[in-house]
């Protein structure tokens, strides 16, 4: 895990940097910069029986308390993308999140990167947004067969945090702003560790925030007409996920997982059509070691991985795509199909004594969604989320690509 969390700071990091990053600069004196506070109460959504009540105390987790300090970069425009997305709000923040339940899920608290813009322009003292943020979360008291057997919601010390809402900020004099509005939350290690159910919070959320200086002018300029663009690309992505298993002997029931690797080449075309939207298309070329896998276990924990088809791990598929483009850095959508794989062979039935079956088949579609950062002009590096049947998380992806680009 501790290479997983130095990717993600250095993913959390480039997105900083990406945004800060440019040699347009109108004016030479810095940003304004600010702080606010925000505090939630809301919903832990029941998505599995340990959030529903079968946990040390017997009653449902449904209710959570968090609170997230923000430390912001006030854009002004001296560069085009913000005047594109309407002079956003950049930075980082520091978040905390109380489940009334610290002997099982702990005290888990995230650093991350945000990014708050306006949906449509701004008014003169107000505005609606999106705001959306992403990083790492730590202090979970991760499942343990031993001492945290009934929380496997989460496996591991350390997950990505991803959020996501809507908000109306209200200007409140030269330095003060009021925001109110509601986040959709998630955390998730992407099966890096298991079991990995993941924990889904909404909620509204309330905050103040104070301007170090008073609030920026904007600068305005003509936009200029944009060129559309083709790429051609090619990356790897790596990653290893696990599969967990429940072990039952007589009247005992533990669980074990084995981890695997997952490996994909991908190469495609993008049609840049505007400074902010690319669309495109491809095709993945992967291997995945967990696929039609199983286990044979016997009491002295020594595990037998067992294939249930001809051992083919590949896969053939084809993806549709779509970028939103913020400078250098991009948001990926890639809703994918598979074309060819092996059929799925592990049966549906109980396994008999001294095997266990994977808890998941996987589905017939797969999705990536994610961040893209460039960090040459040809050259990219990114994180995706791969899921399947637009609904369960399966493993997190690394990627880095090359593209070549022109203008037609």
């Amino acid at each position: 895990m501790k290479r997983t969390n130095s990717i993600l700071i250095l993913i959390a990091f480039l997105s900083i940097t990406g945004f800060a990053s440019d040699t347009t600069n109108v004016k030479k004196n810095r940003y304004v910069k600010s702080l606010r506070f925000f505090y939630q109460a809301g919903k832990v959504l029941p998505t599995n029986d340990f959030l529903k009540g079968e946990n040390k105390k017997g009653k449902p987790i449904d209710y959570y308390q968090s609170a997230s300090l923000q430390y912001g970069i006030e854009t002004d425009g001296r560069k085009l993308w913000q005047q594109l997305y309407g002079y956003p709000t950049w930075g980082f923040g520091f978040y905390g999140v109380n489940f009334f339940d610290s002997e099982e899920l702990g005290t888990p608290s995230a650093i991350y990167t945000f990014i708050n813009a306006p949906i449509i322009k701004r008014f003169k003292r107000w505005s609606i947004n999106y705001e959306v943020g992403f990083g790492l979360t730590y202090d979970w008291k991760k499942f343990d067969q031993n001492t945290n057997a009934m929380q496997y919601a989460i496996g591991s010390s350390n997950t990505v945090f991803i959020d996501a809402g809507l908000n109306i900020d209200v200007m409140l004099g030269k330095r003060f702003n009021f925001t109110g509005g509601f986040t959709f939350t998630h955390f998730s290690n992407g099966a890096t560790r298991v079991p990995n159910l993941g924990i889904n919070l909404v909620a509204p959320r309330f905050g103040l925030k104070y301007m170090f200086k008073p609030r920026p002018d904007f600068i305005k300029v003509e936009v200029p007409k944009y060129k559309n663009d083709w790429e051609y690309i090619v990356l790897l992505a790596a990653s290893s996920k696990q599969l967990g298993y429940k072990m039952i002997e007589g009247f005992d029931t533990s669980y074990t997982a084995e981890t695997y690797g997952v490996f994909t080449i991908s190469t495609g075309i993008n049609r840049q059509i505007s400074h902010k939207v690319k669309f495109g298309a491809g095709i993945d070329l992967g291997l995945d070691g967990s696929y039609n896998s199983y286990i044979e276990y016997s009491s002295g924990n020594d595990n037998k991985r067992i294939n249930a088809g001809n051992g083919n791990k590949f896969a053939f598929g084809a993806y549709g795509s779509f970028e939103l483009v913020v400078h250098k850095l991009s948001v990926i959508i890639q809703p994918g199909w598979y074309i060819y794989r092996e059929e799925w062979k592990i049966p549906d039935s109980e396994p008999p004594a001294g095997t266990s079956y994977p808890r998941r088949k996987p589905g017939g579609s797969y999705q990536r969604i994610g961040l893209k950062y460039h960090v040459f002009d040809n050259v990219f590096a990114g994180i995706n989320v791969r899921a399947y049947d637009f609904s369960v998380a399966d493993y997190i992806e690394w990627n880095i690509g090359y593209r070549i680009k022109w203008t037609r």
